[in-house]
């Protein structure tokens, strides 16, 4: 009712318990159910990405060798079957609050220095910075770009003094082709950053199961609110 010599018009909310313990039994009834429902298949993931990895003996000629004691400078870092295998791994994260909403995390990872390279090698250049033509200089053999013009040398000889101008290009080629994220309805392409040879290629196989769980938990939720929401007539 409207007051009219005071101007002011009284409001009253009802309900607002109800409101408050709707919204925790959701937050907490759907990240339970995504759990249940993600982590299996993220296992999954995981156990896929370390099957992934190939033995030292496919990987390129040298990658694999022993790096020498008495060398002064960081080196390359040695690939070893174990150790990339060693560092995949499976780890559930927390439920987050954020104003907008909320965050439930389950993830794999792979955090050894040889995995991360194996995973992510020619991402940014397919072919390992350029594609190269030869020309002789003073003797010497130099690497320029496709372009065949010798004012555009290559970063691959320029930046740095390499025995082999062209190591770049023979190290991404031999391994295998990059795997793409495939398209899903509703959800975000990450573009290159998501392509890879162990756990983005491993997600690329489970990602339909995954966006599809996480749907139905929200569904199921949203079922079982209504029907705790629901008045019941006698």
């Amino acid at each position: 009712m409207i007051d009219p010599e005071r101007s002011e018009m009284p409001v009253e909310v009802v309900g607002v318990k109800d409101v408050i313990n709707g919204l925790t039994f959701i937050d907490e009834d759907l990240y339970r159910r995504v759990k249940a429902a993600v982590n299996p298949i993220m296992k999954t993931v995981e156990s896929k990405a370390k099957g992934f990895v190939v033995s030292n003996n496919d990987v390129l000629s040298g990658w694999a060798k022993p790096i020498q004691s008495n060398v002064d400078y960081r080196p390359f870092p040695k690939y070893d079957e174990a150790k990339v295998r060693g560092g995949i791994g499976f780890k559930e994260g927390q439920n987050r609050r954020f104003n907008s909403g909320y965050q439930v995390e389950s993830y794999v990872y792979n955090i050894s220095a040889p995995g991360r390279i194996y995973e992510t090698a020619g991402r940014l250049n397919p072919q390992g910075r350029a594609p190269f033509t030869t020309l002789s200089e003073g003797g010497g053999t130099m690497a320029f770009k496709q372009s065949g013009s010798a004012k555009s040398k290559s970063r691959a000889r320029s930046a740095y003094n390499s025995n082999n101008p062209f190591a770049g290009y023979q190290f991404v080629t031999d391994l295998p082709t990059l795997t793409s994220q495939p398209r899903v309805k509703g959800a975000r392409s990450g573009g290159r950053k998501t392509k890879g040879r162990l756990i983005y290629k491993a997600f690329a196989q489970e990602s339909g199961g995954i966006y599809e769980s996480i749907v139905k938990a929200v569904n199921a939720t949203a079922i079982q609110f209504n029907k705790s929401t629901e008045k019941k007539v006698a």
